[in-house]
């Protein structure tokens, strides 16, 4: 099967649509896209000869000629994903349908980017080979660094327990390691950029990402697009918790827990915890939920969202205990008559960071957003220049 060429805008439309909708018809996607039945058949047949596009029969049970569905092939084109925690960096690589393939748990043992860079690399191409997937089936690599950019969204200010990323050298090392397109986003972004794309319904959007990682941090889509502000630093709700007070975040409850005894290096250690640590963690779920209504109140009155989604580096149940403790009394509307956004979990736990960060690479190759996007930083130095005709 040819490689992954560039689709032009009206494919990406076909293929995003399909995203969305998992299986849907040809008519469908024309009253979907506002593209003729005619151009939906000519560009579907260019999406059936590269492979990416299967159309299988719906057997639902309907009498009479059954309709015939489209859908991605998830095993068609693959991306790699690298993701951080303070001690650990964990490498996927996922499909089109947002399932993790392999998945590899590294130690990060270097001040020096580089060294990082190379091992995410050396992974990569483990993993690579033991699928049996070639190089050029690889869309690109998503890598998810909790940090902040700089002007222009070239520089990297890591977050200060990731001193491997503390300078713009980071971005630099990666460029140079990867022997394959590499995107960076930072974490929140690539975790809200993963549940639109592989979580949420086609209806969820505007759609906003409160991440509990070390900080406290977020991302936003909205149009389909990753909104990041000027340099890349949009949708952090850190700024409302002080630094010298008690917050909702990561970082927060591992000290939470070292003060009771409980001496955790990293979110994964959470898995082997004692369960007398469960009262430590049940309390400060209470009060990191209740800190964290702010948030909600707060991103629903900047982003209007159509979903607010709470997840990030924590196990699925403490998210899921947070977002009781948010809804648990009603909260003030941020103007007359106007409504909290409802509030969930996210659906893919504490998986947000890999998938998020393999995802950016399926989102900078399929989707309309990414065409006029232009604020993410792409270390292989080149954007994305949109083909405008049908064809």
């Amino acid at each position: 099967m040819p490689a992954l060429p560039e689709l032009s805008l009206n494919e990406r439309r076909l293929v995003e649509l399909m995203f969305k909708n998992r299986r849907v018809a040809r008519v469908d996607l024309a009253q979907l896209s506002g593209m003729t039945g005619a151009s939906v058949t000519r560009l579907i047949g260019g999406l059936l000869d590269l492979g990416l596009v299967s159309e299988e029969p719906d057997r639902s049970g309907a009498q009479g000629q059954p309709r015939r569905l489209l859908q991605l092939r998830a095993s068609r084109f693959f991306a790699a994903g690298v993701t951080f925690s303070v001690a650990r960096m964990e490498v996927v690589i996922i499909d089109l349908g947002g399932s993790i393939l392999a998945t590899r748990t590294l130690e990060v043992m270097t001040g020096r980017p580089i060294e990082v860079a190379e091992a995410a690399q050396a992974a990569v191409d483990e993993m690579l080979g033991e699928l049996a997937i070639q190089k050029s089936d690889l869309v690109s690599i998503g890598v998810s660094l909790p940090g902040n950019f700089g002007t222009a969204s070239n520089l990297l200010k890591a977050h200060p327990f990731f001193p491997a990323f503390e300078d713009a050298r980071a971005m630099e090392a990666f460029r140079d390691a990867f022997d394959t397109p590499c995107h960076v986003e930072n974490d929140g972004t690539a975790a809200a950029l993963g549940e639109y794309v592989f979580a949420s319904d086609a209806a969820d959007d505007p759609l906003f990402f409160i991440h509990i990682g070390h900080g406290v941090g977020g991302g936003a889509v909205i149009d389909g697009r990753p909104y990041r502000g000027a340099n890349g630093n949009a949708c952090l709700p850190g700024v409302l918790y002080p630094y010298d007070q008690p917050r909702p975040s990561g970082q927060d409850l591992l000290a939470t827990l070292k003060a009771a005894g409980f001496h955790l290096r990293d979110f994964d250690d959470m898995a082997s915890m004692p369960a007398a640590a469960d009262a430590v963690v049940s309390d400060w779920a209470a009060r990191a939920g209740i800190q964290l209504r702010q948030a909600v109140r707060t991103a629903t009155a900047f982003f209007d969202p159509v979903r607010i989604v709470v997840g990030g580096r924590l196990p699925s149940e403490l998210n899921e205990r947070l977002v009781e403790t948010i809804l648990s009394d009603p909260i003030e509307g941020p103007s007359r008559g106007l409504t909290i956004a409802p509030v969930f979990a996210s659906h893919l736990g504490p998986q947000a960071g890999a998938v998020g960060a393999g995802c950016v690479p399926f989102f900078k190759a399929f989707f309309t957003g990414a065409v006029a996007d232009g604020g993410s930083a792409y270390l292989n130095g080149r954007r994305p220049v949109p083909r405008t005709s049908a064809a």
